[in-house]
């Protein structure tokens, strides 16, 4: 029996509805009385989990005379009711998973939620975060040469070449004197001169999100997951006429 509770407790039953079900299997049609005493719990619980377990369908009663029994019903009876409880859950994990987008929404509202990341090793966990993130739209801000001088070449076209198969559409505003690679069919790259701008830092937007890099001193990077922050630069990007 043992065995048994374990399993039954590991499918969601509680530790009463465990017990019940199985001494009700093993005593055949029995009283409440009699239920509750060899169970030792409280008639009030035994009425309570008779309850509930005859409304999946896991027990019966029977009338003799006055008197009302209650039984387990057949085994095959629980196999039928976990198939159904696992269909459940997968239909109900299907409308989760469709809906992943709105609970993100919801997370960052309000209260936007804040990562710092400092060191050489900032802005890969940012691109990291990019590809995970599989994002539509793609605007960055930010200064190409400082950021080739302090990620390798080869890594970051490793990173645009990865982001190029999710196909998004990409719009980039670079400071930089060499050429700009545009990486994939949707990408608009623009580049800012050096002889008319001036900064050493980097502004990311994707998704809910907003990333923003320094690179003169100690490199750090800013993630903050708001739908509200990242809809407004957005519009500063979709404001910016090439």
């Amino acid at each position: 029996m043992k065995k048994w509770t374990t399993l039954l407790k590991s499918l969601g039953f509680t530790d009463s509805e465990s017990k019940i079900y199985l001494i009700t299997s093993e005593m055949g049609p029995s009283s409440v009385q009699e239920i509750a005493k060899r169970a030792d719990v409280s008639r009030v619980t035994t009425y309570a989990v008779i309850e509930s377990l005859t409304g999946h369908g896991l027990m019966s009663s029977v009338q003799k005379g006055k008197k009302t029994y209650f039984t387990a019903e057949a085994p095959e009876r629980l196999v039928a009711y976990m198939q159904m409880r696992m269909r459940n859950m997968e239909s109900t994990l299907k409308e989760v998973a469709s809906a992943v987008d709105e609970l993100k929404l919801m997370r960052g509202g309000e209260k936007p939620v804040v990562k710092l990341f400092e060191g050489p090793e900032a802005l890969k966990a940012i691109h990291d975060d990019v590809l995970l993130s599989k994002p539509k739209q793609v605007y960055e801000f930010g200064n190409l040469d400082e950021i080739n001088t302090l990620y390798e070449g080869t890594d970051l076209d490793t990173f645009k070449q990865q982001l190029a198969r999710m196909s998004p559409e990409i719009r980039g505003f670079m400071l930089t004197r060499g050429e700009l690679k545009s990486h994939g069919k949707n990408v608009v790259n623009v580049k800012l001169s050096k002889e008319k701008y001036s900064f050493d830092g980097d502004v990311l937007v994707y998704g809910t999100k907003v990333a923003l890099s320094t690179f003169k001193g100690r490199q750090i990077s800013v993630l903050i997951d708001s739908h509200i922050l990242a809809d407004t630069m957005r519009a500063m990007f979709d404001s910016i006429k090439p």
